[in-house]
């Protein structure tokens, strides 16, 4: 191997890094979409009838932060769809504590495999 072979490879190695570290956290952050955490959040599902029949418990998806809610108005009442509301704040949020996660973790597994 040649010496600026090897110079080029070890000066990529932090963008190598940083792209990884990137992609498992979005990969990670999509997936916590899985997670529907209890809310204290409520919305109005429909008008007819009493108001405390209506007034019920949102949907939410995402964690540690909630970043896809239920829409009441356009999409099926207690379910997360692709036209439920998308917050892009927590959504960030979420991306850069999976960020955390993923950067720890690489660091314990390079101490451990000292």
């Amino acid at each position: 191997m040649k010496l600026g072979t090897l110079v080029r490879f070890q000066r990529s190695r932090p963008m190598i890094k940083a792209i990884l570290v990137a992609a498992v956290a979005l990969f990670l952050t999509c997936a916590s979409a899985v997670v529907r955490p209890a809310t204290d959040e409520r919305t109005m599902y429909g008008f007819e009838g009493p108001l405390e029949q209506n007034w019920l418990p949102r949907v939410v998806a995402g964690w540690p932060a909630s970043f896809l809610v239920d829409s009441p108005d356009t999409s099926v009442p207690h379910q997360i769809g692709p036209q439920d509301h998308f917050r892009p704040g927590p959504f960030l949020a979420d991306l850069g504590f999976w960020a955390v996660v993923t950067l720890g973790a690489l660091k314990i597994w390079r101490w451990l495999r000292r």
